[in-house]
């Protein structure tokens, strides 16, 4: 399936015309006879700004296309979002990925989360399948299914590049989730969302229950999608404290998802998508506490479905591509 590409104005080709007359007193030259491979130039064709070829996409996509003057509204946002209240990069889609991730970006350290032992952390254990997303604005619902996907596809040995999220969402987003996405900042529930990417007829299997049950299918199951996780403002307000024990404190902020990468005693290692709080640490208790569903992958991954678009790199940056996890619109963080 052909993904939308970036028309390109036509390169102008340089056309020499004939000497005309000569000098006086001499017989004119003949012009030379035009090269078999010369061509009439062509103007250049204008260059369309960025935000004019999104909003087109989103008309060809049906976005809107019952009410126009709603579709009038919308549209009108993009090109000047300040009217909305918002940031530009609200409306912006980009993926920056490569094999390096920043030095400011938290990572993990051993000497940080001591006691894990190889064998209990996934990307220890199989050596170098770490991968760590970060997204730079907005929130997130599908941050932890497409890692789980990539580690499920490597828990079976097969060594295989990440979704590509904005390229999804570009071609397979419904008219109906466009407008969901960019203009009602409405979540999604990341199993579903999991559901979705994964090969047609796989099967989930999905606990709330004792840590002892969720260390056990870790070990069967490889690395787990974490969701519906209440985030409290102990986690939210401290970007940099990455242990989390006993029950959690203060307001719930909304619902977040997270992959579950690792375990020692009763502790278990998450990975998350905030710069400075990439990995965290929390006890059985705080992660039963919060009211997080732990999903693993029973079926083995043997690819990306081929319908889906793909991108290679240990560390992808991601700006406003997706939204809230939740159960359908619930708040965001």
């Amino acid at each position: 399936k052909k993904t939308g590409t970036t028309l390109e104005p036509y390169q102008t080709m340089k056309h020499t015309r004939g000497p005309g007359e000569s000098p006086p007193h001499q017989p004119p030259s003949k012009s030379p006879k035009p090269s078999p491979t010369a061509s009439p130039s062509k103007p250049p064709l204008p260059v369309q700004d960025p935000l004019e070829q999104a909003i087109q996409f989103l008309k060809d996509k049906g976005v809107y296309q019952d009410d126009p003057l709603v579709a009038e509204l919308r549209f009108s946002l993009l090109l000047e979002p300040s009217k909305a209240g918002v940031a530009e990069n609200h409306y912006r889609s980009t993926e920056t990925h490569s094999n390096t991730v920043p030095a400011t970006l938290h990572i993990f350290k051993e000497t940080e989360f001591p006691g894990y032992e190889k064998e209990s952390v996934f990307f220890l254990k199989h050596g170098n399948m770490l991968c760590q997303r970060y997204q730079k604005s907005g929130l997130c619902y599908m941050h932890g299914p497409v890692m789980v996907q990539h580690y499920a596809l490597q828990f079976n040995g097969t060594a295989q590049p990440m979704l590509d999220l904005v390229k999804y969402i570009r071609d397979h987003f419904t008219a109906k989730q466009l407008e969901q996405h960019l203009f009602h900042d409405a979540g999604g529930d990341s199993i579903c969302f999991l559901r979705s990417i994964l090969e047609e007829g796989t099967v989930l299997v999905g606990t709330t229950g004792e840590p002892s049950t969720i260390v056990d299918q870790f070990r069967f199951y490889g690395p787990a999608l974490v969701s519906r996780f209440e985030v409290h403002s102990d986690f939210y307000d401290k970007q940099d404290c990455h242990f989390h024990y006993g029950e959690p404190t203060g307001d719930v902020k909304g619902n977040h998802a997270m992959v579950l990468v690792g375990h020692r005693k009763h502790f278990f290692l998450l990975q998350n998508w905030w710069r400075k709080k990439q990995f965290v640490e929390l006890d059985g208790e705080y992660l039963v506490a919060s009211g997080a569903s732990i999903t693993f992958i029973k079926t083995p991954q043997n690819g990306i479905p081929t319908s889906f678009a793909i991108s290679h790199g240990k560390y992808f940056e991601l700006e406003m591509i997706d939204k809230p996890e939740g159960i359908i619109g619930e708040m965001l963080i």
